[in-house]
Protein backbone atom coordinates (compact mmCIF):
# COMPACT_ATOMS: atom_id res chain seq x y z
CA UNK A 1 0.00 0.00 0.00
CA UNK A 2 2.73 2.50 0.96
CA UNK A 3 4.60 1.67 -2.22
CA UNK A 4 1.58 2.69 -4.33
CA UNK A 5 1.38 6.03 -2.52
CA UNK A 6 5.01 6.71 -3.38
CA UNK A 7 4.33 6.02 -7.08
CA UNK A 8 1.31 8.31 -7.06
CA UNK A 9 3.36 11.03 -5.38
CA UNK A 10 6.18 10.66 -7.93
CA UNK A 11 3.71 10.89 -10.82
CA UNK A 12 2.13 13.97 -9.29
CA UNK A 13 5.51 15.66 -8.83
CA UNK A 14 6.49 14.86 -12.43
CA UNK A 15 3.19 16.22 -13.72
CA UNK A 16 3.59 19.50 -11.81
CA UNK A 17 7.21 19.81 -12.97
CA UNK A 18 6.15 19.26 -16.59
CA UNK A 19 3.43 21.91 -16.34
CA UNK A 20 5.85 24.43 -14.81
CA UNK A 21 8.47 23.69 -17.48
CA UNK A 22 6.03 24.15 -20.37
CA UNK A 23 4.79 27.43 -18.85
CA UNK A 24 8.41 28.58 -18.47
CA UNK A 25 9.04 27.84 -22.15
CA UNK A 26 6.02 29.91 -23.19
CA UNK A 27 6.99 32.83 -20.95
CA UNK A 28 10.42 32.94 -22.59
CA UNK A 29 8.65 33.37 -25.95
CA UNK A 30 6.23 36.11 -24.86
CA UNK A 31 8.45 39.12 -25.74
CA UNK A 32 9.00 37.77 -29.26
CA UNK A 33 5.33 36.89 -29.65
CA UNK A 34 4.31 40.41 -28.62
CA UNK A 35 6.75 41.91 -31.14
CA UNK A 36 5.01 39.81 -33.79
CA UNK A 37 1.67 41.38 -32.85
CA UNK A 38 0.66 38.78 -30.29
CA UNK A 39 -2.75 39.17 -28.69
CA UNK A 40 -3.09 38.48 -24.96
CA UNK A 41 -6.49 36.90 -24.36
CA UNK A 42 -7.66 36.57 -20.77
CA UNK A 43 -10.35 33.88 -20.55
CA UNK A 44 -11.43 34.61 -16.97
CA UNK A 45 -14.94 35.87 -16.23
CA UNK A 46 -15.70 39.54 -16.82
CA UNK A 47 -15.91 40.08 -13.06
CA UNK A 48 -12.47 38.56 -12.49
CA UNK A 49 -11.01 40.56 -15.37
CA UNK A 50 -12.51 43.86 -14.14
CA UNK A 51 -11.02 43.29 -10.69
CA UNK A 52 -7.47 43.08 -12.07
CA UNK A 53 -5.84 42.33 -15.40
CA UNK A 54 -2.81 42.70 -17.62
CA UNK A 55 -2.98 46.08 -19.32
CA UNK A 56 -3.65 45.65 -23.02
CA UNK A 57 -5.16 42.18 -22.67
CA UNK A 58 -8.53 41.34 -24.15
CA UNK A 59 -11.17 39.66 -22.03
CA UNK A 60 -13.01 36.83 -23.76
CA UNK A 61 -14.47 34.59 -21.04
CA UNK A 62 -14.05 30.90 -21.80
CA UNK A 63 -17.83 30.50 -21.97
CA UNK A 64 -17.97 32.96 -24.89
CA UNK A 65 -14.80 31.90 -26.71
CA UNK A 66 -16.45 29.89 -29.48
CA UNK A 67 -18.94 32.65 -30.31
CA UNK A 68 -16.22 35.36 -30.27
CA UNK A 69 -13.42 33.58 -32.15
CA UNK A 70 -14.02 35.74 -35.20
CA UNK A 71 -12.63 38.69 -33.21
CA UNK A 72 -9.20 37.02 -33.15
CA UNK A 73 -6.61 37.34 -35.89
CA UNK A 74 -5.49 33.85 -36.94
CA UNK A 75 -2.32 35.28 -38.49
CA UNK A 76 -0.99 36.62 -35.18
CA UNK A 77 0.16 34.75 -32.07
CA UNK A 78 -2.47 34.29 -29.38
CA UNK A 79 -1.26 34.25 -25.78
CA UNK A 80 -3.88 32.86 -23.41
CA UNK A 81 -4.11 33.43 -19.67
CA UNK A 82 -6.54 32.95 -16.79
CA UNK A 83 -6.35 32.61 -13.01
CA UNK A 84 -4.41 29.34 -12.80
CA UNK A 85 -3.83 28.02 -16.32
CA UNK A 86 -6.70 25.53 -16.45
CA UNK A 87 -9.17 27.59 -18.44
CA UNK A 88 -6.45 28.88 -20.74
CA UNK A 89 -5.43 25.27 -21.45
CA UNK A 90 -9.03 24.51 -22.42
CA UNK A 91 -9.13 27.68 -24.54
CA UNK A 92 -5.94 26.61 -26.32
CA UNK A 93 -7.45 23.23 -27.22
CA UNK A 94 -10.64 24.95 -28.40
CA UNK A 95 -8.80 27.41 -30.64
CA UNK A 96 -6.52 24.77 -32.13
CA UNK A 97 -9.50 22.55 -32.91
CA UNK A 98 -10.99 25.53 -34.77
CA UNK A 99 -8.01 26.12 -37.04
CA UNK A 100 -5.81 28.44 -34.98
CA UNK A 101 -2.14 27.44 -35.11
CA UNK A 102 -0.08 30.00 -33.21
CA UNK A 103 -1.64 29.59 -29.74
CA UNK A 104 0.22 29.65 -26.41
CA UNK A 105 -0.95 29.03 -22.84
CA UNK A 106 0.89 31.43 -20.52
CA UNK A 107 -0.96 30.16 -17.45
CA UNK A 108 -1.87 32.79 -14.89
CA UNK A 109 -2.37 36.37 -16.03
CA UNK A 110 -0.06 37.58 -13.25
CA UNK A 111 2.95 36.03 -14.98
CA UNK A 112 2.36 38.39 -17.90
CA UNK A 113 2.59 41.55 -15.79
CA UNK A 114 6.34 41.80 -16.36
CA UNK A 115 5.90 42.12 -20.13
Amino acid sequence: MNENIIYVFIILVLYVAYKKYTQYKVLKLVPTLLLKGGQIIDVRTTEEFNTSNKEGSINIPITYLESRMKELDKTKPIILCCASGGRSALAKRTLISNGFENVYNAGTWKTLLKF
